[in-house]
């Protein structure tokens, strides 16, 4: 590992904004290597040349932060959110003269911008993702870009019991075969350690909560300024009812139960600082959907560094009870707890 990246991390422990880890600095020292190789030209090695990195773990344990750590040190790369990736591809096709060259071409486009891509957050939900990303990373491969990815999940893992999952697993191979896999394990979620006393997640449902809630609402606001407020995506207008320039107050229904997808997430992060959202379930078997629209605004407010205020029936660590989701959940609630700090007015 270069001296540069070594002592940045040691900077960021002589300021005690981390603690010294040793799995750190090993995951740092794997990267740096990987990427040493691909830099060397030999046709004589033996070396295997891996096409990047994955790096996965549970939450709060770092992943992101060594990852963007390498990336800002060799400056020659790109770090997107894997959900903001996948937008911006399928957007890119569908307005696309000739859909059939369109992803090959957008890859190579970043290439000769760009060595190195960090996908931050790789999680597959749905089948149409699952059934590109294998033609993603083959074109990564193809203009030799050098691929950082951080997961909650070890590659197996992804997209469990997921629709049509065997066509899945060739690209599980793929990784496993062509990346180096490296397990990030801490006891400490770093999220939490920052989680401070401000109220702002009431629960159960009740009078006195609604009250609580409602009045914090009330501090934030200006009465006066309080209007409807549309926002608009390709497709449809997001009505809200009660918002201010940058303040918004709305339902869970509203937000989880109509049909919105990551894109009208982005959009609303983008619109709005802080969100006030009302009356979050449980979620059970018969909800998953809802859960998972709720996982997709909560990653793209936190991707924005907004803030959130929620009324829910249940704590954070009772409110999804869908085994099949729990894992990603665990994101969420992560950044649930860390979402939920905001500086109160006096």
């Amino acid at each position: 590992m270069t001296k540069n990246i070594e002592q940045r991390y040691k900077d960021f422990v002589s300021n005690n904004f981390i603690s010294y880890d040793v799995k750190q600095i090993e995951a740092l020292k794997s990267i740096d290597e990987e990427w040493q190789k691909r830099k060397k030209i030999n046709f004589f090695s033996k070396l295997k040349k891996y096409q990047g990195a994955y790096v996965y773990g549970s939450v709060g344990i770092g992943k992101t932060f060594i990852l963007n750590l390498f990336l800002q040190n060799v400056s020659v790369g790109i770090k997107y959110h894997f959900n903001h990736l996948m937008i911006n591809i399928h957007a890119y096709i569908n307005n696309a003269k000739d859909k059939g060259t369109a992803l090959d071409k957008y890859i190579r486009d970043i290439s000769k911008r760009y060595k190195i891509i960090f996908l931050d957050e790789l999680h597959i939900f749905n089948i149409v993702d699952a059934l590109l990303i294998k033609k993603i990373f083959l074109l990564f491969q193809k203009y030799k870009i050098f691929i950082l990815v951080s997961s909650n999940f070890h590659p197996s893992e992804l997209y469990k019991d997921g629709l049509q999952r065997y066509d899945f697993i060739p690209f599980i191979q793929l990784i496993e075969e062509n990346f180096r896999v490296l397990h990030l394990d801490q006891m400490q979620d770093y999220r939490r350690q920052m989680l401070n006393q401000s109220k702002t997640y009431f629960t159960p449902i009740n009078p006195t909560t609604r009250l609580e809630f409602n009045k914090l609402f009330e501090r934030f606001v200006d009465a006066s300024q309080i209007h409807i407020r549309k926002i608009q995506t390709k497709s449809r207008a997001i009505r809200f009812e009660k918002c201010t320039s940058n303040i918004a107050y709305c339902t869970f229904k509203e937000l989880c139960e109509a049909n919105l997808a990551h894109e009208d997430y982005g959009n609303i992060a983008r619109a709005f600082s802080l969100i006030f959202v009302d009356s979050i379930p449980q979620f059970t078997d018969s909800e998953s959907d809802q859960c998972r629209r709720f996982i997709s605004l909560i990653d793209m407010l936190y991707d924005e560094q907004r803030s959130v205020v929620i009324l829910a029936q249940f704590p954070i660590n009772q409110l999804c009870q869908i085994n099949k989701l729990s894992k990603e959940f665990e994101r969420t609630a992560s950044r649930l707890y860390e979402m939920t700090i905001i500086t109160q007015k006096k």
